[in-house]
Parts: C-alpha cells; sequence; structure tokens
C-alpha cells in the first residue's frame, strides 16, 4: 500500500513537472505547458509566450480530452461531490461577511442613535448655558475654583457662589468671561463640595453622555 501511494505520488509529481502539450476539446492548444495544481474538476498550466510573459491558466476537466481526465483521476461523480463542498464553504463565506455587513450596519445603527442622543443632550446643555464672569480663586487640576457671576447680574441675582469651571486655567485673582456648562457633576476637595461646569459644550456633552451610558 505505502509503494503504490509512493507510485501515485510520484506520477502526480513527474505530470506536474513535465513540460507538454495540452489541447482542449475546443480546439485550442496551449504548447510547453506545465501542469502545477490539479484539483477533482480541473488543473492549472503555466506557459510563457513570446516576449518573456508568463501565463498561468485554470482548465475544467470538462473542457479536456478523456486521457487526461484519466490521468489526473478525473470522475463525474467526484467532480460533482467536490463542486457542493466549494458551494457549501462559499457560501459560508458569503454567511459570515453578511454577518459582518449586519453587524456593522447595527453598530452604524447604534452610532447613529447616539449621535441622535448626543444631540438631544447637547441642546438640553445649550439650553442651560450660563454666561458668567469666573474670578478665579486658585488653579485645581483640569480647571479652576472660581467665584461666578452672571453678566448681567443685578443686585437680587446672578450670583453663582464657587464653582469649579473645567477647562479654564490662571491664578488667583484673575478672571474669565464667556459661557459655561453645567455637567451634574460635583468634585470635593479639602475645602468644599463644587458643582462641575465646562467651559466647552462639545465637552460638555461628550462627559454627561458617557455618564448616562455607565
Amino acid at each position: 500500500m505505502k509503494l503504490f501511494v509512493f507510485c501515485l505520488i510520484a506520477f502526480f509529481m513527474i505530470s506536474m513537472v513535465s513540460a507538454r502539450d495540452i489541447t482542449t476539446l475546443d480546439g485550442t492548444t496551449y504548447k510547453n505547458v506545465t501542469i502545477t495544481d490539479s484539483s477533482p474538476v480541473g488543473i492549472t498550466i503555466v506557459y510563457g509566450q513570446s516576449g518573456g510573459a508568463i501565463v498561468i491558466r485554470w482548465l475544467d476537466f470538462k473542457d479536456l480530452p478523456e486521457t487526461i481526465r484519466k490521468e489526473f483521476g478525473y470522475t463525474e461523480a467526484r467532480a460533482r461531490e467536490f463542486e457542493k463542498h466549494v458551494a457549501v464553504y462559499q457560501d459560508m463565506l458569503y454567511k459570515d461577511a453578511l454577518k459582518k455587513i449586519i453587524a456593522n450596519a447595527a453598530v452604524k445603527k447604534q452610532n447613529e442613535e447616539d449621535f441622535k442622543q448626543m444631540d438631544h443632550i447637547q441642546a438640553f446643555l445649550f439650553s442651560k448655558r450660563k454666561h458668567v464672569r469666573v474670578t478665579t480663586i486658585r488653579q485645581h487640576e483640569d480647571g479652576v475654583i472660581g467665584d461666578a457671576t452672571s453678566a448681567d447680574r443685578t443686585l437680587t441675582s446672578g450670583n453663582y457662589g464657587h464653582i469649579f469651571v473645567r477647562g479654564l486655567e490662571g491664578s488667583q485673582g484673575t478672571f474669565w468671561s464667556g459661557y459655561i456648562y453645567p455637567t451634574d457633576q460635583i468634585i470635593t476637595t479639602t475645602d468644599g463640595v463644587y458643582a462641575v461646569y465646562d467651559s466647552s459644550l462639545e465637552r460638555a456633552t461628550a462627559e454627561v453622555t458617557q455618564a448616562i451610558k455607565e
């Protein structure tokens, strides 16, 4: 049995290495070709053209003479079974690809929903923005703790007290004027608890969105 297998392998190796002419059933002749690969449904040949070009071509056993079919053990039953397997694997690949497309679509849809949610949050924060003048009490991490008053403060309204504003910098006594946006967060320091605002609408929106997801 081992000798038979060895001889069979040797036969195929010789068949694939030896250069030869092959004529298909429609009369096309390929000169001095080398058979480099075979399957239950066909063979792959390599040959040279004038000018030095190398051509690789696949030939179906259905288009080849009976002698070549027998040489490579071709049978219609084996070919049909092989084609069934190929179809199954192609279908599996297609389904995998389809799953990825569906998954990507789902992610895209989720992203679209996230964007819609962010739009609503951003609109809400924008409606709650405050136009303030912040006088810095001290720098703290990525912002300042300061005394905030409304830009149009009156004697009876517009004093927001001490707050933390992310995104600002400044030493004690410096002031900043602009819009701030609530984040619904607080920070606790050694000297008190402060409501957190942000000087950036985009950053405040991202912070609130993230807090909602957690």
